[in-house]
C-alpha cells in the first residue's frame, strides 16, 4: 500500500514537470511573415519604420482563392525595431510568426547609419532564424523592395531568395549572406560584412499591384545589383559587378560565372564558363609587421563560344588563353583588395588567416589591423586549365573562311 502511495505521488511530481503546449497558437491564428524591410526615418527622434510581408494562405492553396493578392505588407513604426513590430500588429488581425522570414531588406540609408542595433534584436528574438538571408536596397527604400508583386514566384521574398541562390551558381556575382554571417563579421577586427544589393528596376508606382504580374513587359521586377561592403556596422561604398566578383574569387565562394576575353592576336571574343574552383589563402610573416597575403585561385573553364579562327587543340593557343584568363581573373581580385583597402576593412578575413599563421604575431597587431590592412601586400597566383572546348574544337567559321579571318 504504501509503495503505491510512493508511486502515485512520483507520477504526480513527474507531471509538474511536464509544461505541455502551454503557449501554443493555432496555424490559423498565426499571420506568417515572409519577408522584412527596415528604413530609418532621420530627424531629432530617429524612428525605424518595418515593413511586414504576410503571407495570405487562401491565395497560395487556391482552394479558397478571392483571386487576390498573395501577401500583404504591414507597416508600424517605433524607436526601436521590437516597437516598430509590435505596432504593426495592431493592424493585423492574426498573431504575428517572424519564424519563417526568407529575406530582411535594409535600406541604403540605415546601413549607412549603423545597423548593429538592428541586429542585435534579430540575434535576440527567439522567433527570428539567423539563417534568414539579408540584402540591401539599393538607392531605394526597404518598403519598396518588400512590396514588390513578382511574376514568377508568388511570394515576392522567396522569389528573391531563389534569384539570389541562382545567380550566385550560375553568375558568380554574389553568395548567400545570412543574419549570422553579418553578425559574425562585426565581430572581426578590423573589418565588416557584406551584403547583397536588391533594387526594383521599373516602375515603382506599378510594383506593388496586379497589373505587374499581366503583362509580357513586367514593369518592375527585382534584380540584385552590386554588393555594398561595410567598414564596422556602417555602409561605406559598393562594388561593381567584376569587383564584387573579384571579392567572391578570394573568398573561394564562386561555384560557376562566365567570363569573356579577346581571341589572343586576332579579332572576335572568347566566353567561357568557370566550371570549379578552389581558391587558398596564405599569410607570410618573415616580417611580423609587414604580413604579405598570398591568393592562389586554381579555376577550371571550358569555351563555351569562340567567336575566331582559333586551333584550340593546339597547346600553344590554350596555354595563351589560360594566360589571357588568369590576367582577367586577377585584376578582378587586385580590384576588389584595393577597394576594401581604401576604406580600411578587411571583408577578407585575412586578419583570420595572420592569426592562424601566426597566433603570437596577431596579439601585437590585432588593434592596429585595420592601419596595417590598408597598406598589406597581396600576392596573386592564378593558374587557369582549360578542360573542355564544347562540342567542337575549332569553329565552322574556319571553314568558310579557309583559316584566314
Amino acid at each position: 500500500m504504501i509503495r503505491r502511495w510512493i508511486g502515485l505521488i512520483g507520477l504526480a511530481a513527474l507531471l509538474l514537470l511536464l509544461s505541455g503546449c502551454w503557449d501554443s497558437i493555432e496555424l490559423n491564428r498565426r499571420a506568417v511573415v515572409s519577408g522584412m524591410g527596415i528604413d530609418i526615418q532621420q530627424g531629432d527622434k530617429p524612428k525605424y519604420k518595418v515593413s511586414l510581408q504576410v503571407i495570405i494562405a487562401d491565395e497560395i492553396s487556391g482552394k479558397y482563392s478571392r483571386g487576390g493578392s498573395p501577401v500583404s505588407v504591414y507597416y508600424g513604426e517605433g524607436r526601436t525595431i521590437f516597437e516598430a513590430v509590435r505596432e504593426a500588429s495592431r493592424k493585423v488581425p492574426r498573431y504575428l510568426s517572424l519564424g519563417h522570414i526568407n529575406a530582411l531588406i535594409f535600406s541604403e540609408e540605415l546601413a549607412r547609419s549603423g545597423i548593429k542595433d538592428v541586429l542585435d534584436y534579430m540575434e535576440r528574438d527567439a522567433q527570428i532564424r539567423t539563417t534568414s538571408q539579408v540584402y540591401l536596397a539599393k538607392g531605394q527604400e526597404a518598403s519598396d523592395v518588400v512590396k514588390v508583386m513578382t511574376p514568377i514566384g508568388k511570394i515576392p521574398s522567396s522569389d528573391l531568395s531563389q534569384k539570389s541562390q541562382a545567380s550566385s551558381t550560375i553568375l558568380g556575382n554574389n553568395y548567400r549572406v545570412e543574419i549570422d554571417d553579418v553578425i559574425r563579421a562585426l565581430q572581426i577586427p578590423g573589418g565588416g560584412p557584406i551584403i547583397n544589393g536588391v533594387r526594383v528596376a521599373g516602375d515603382l508606382q506599378t510594383a506593388p499591384t496586379k497589373s505587374n504580374i499581366e503583362q509580357i513587359n513586367t514593369p518592375a521586377i527585382l534584380e540584385l545589383e552590386g554588393i555594398g561592403i561595410f567598414a564596422g556596422d556602417k555602409l561605406i561604398t559598393w562594388l561593381s559587378p567584376h569587383q564584387s566578383r573579384g571579392l567572391i574569387w578570394v573568398s573561394d565562394k564562386i561555384k560557376q560565372t562566365a567570363l569573356v576575353t579577346g581571341c589572343a592576336d586576332k579579332k572576335g571574343l572568347i566566353a567561357y564558363e568557370i566550371i570549379r574552383s578552389r581558391t587558398k589563402v596564405k599569410a607570410q610573416l618573415k616580417d611580423p609587421e609587414h604580413p604579405v597575403i598570398q591568393i592562389s585561385v586554381m579555376p577550371q573553364a571550358s569555351i563555351k563560344e569562340l567567336n575566331c579562327d582559333l586551333d584550340v587543340r593546339k597547346d600553344s593557343v590554350l596555354d595563351q588563353l589560360d594566360k589571357e584568363l588568369n590576367e582577367l581573373i586577377k585584376q578582378e581580385m587586385q580590384s576588389a583588395v584595393e577597394e576594401a583597402k581604401k576604406i580600411k576593412s578587411d571583408v577578407f578575413g585575412f586578419g583570420s588567416v595572420v592569426e592562424r599563421t601566426n597566433p603570437k604575431a596577431w596579439k601585437s597587431l590585432k588593434s592596429r589591423w585595420a592601419d596595417i590592412f590598408a597598406h598589406i601586400d597581396v600576392e596573386y597566383n592564378v593558374q587557369t586549365v582549360i578542360r573542355y572546348s564544347g562540342m567542337r574544337d575549332r569553329s565552322y567559321r574556319s571553314q568558310i573562311t579557309g583559316g584566314e579571318e
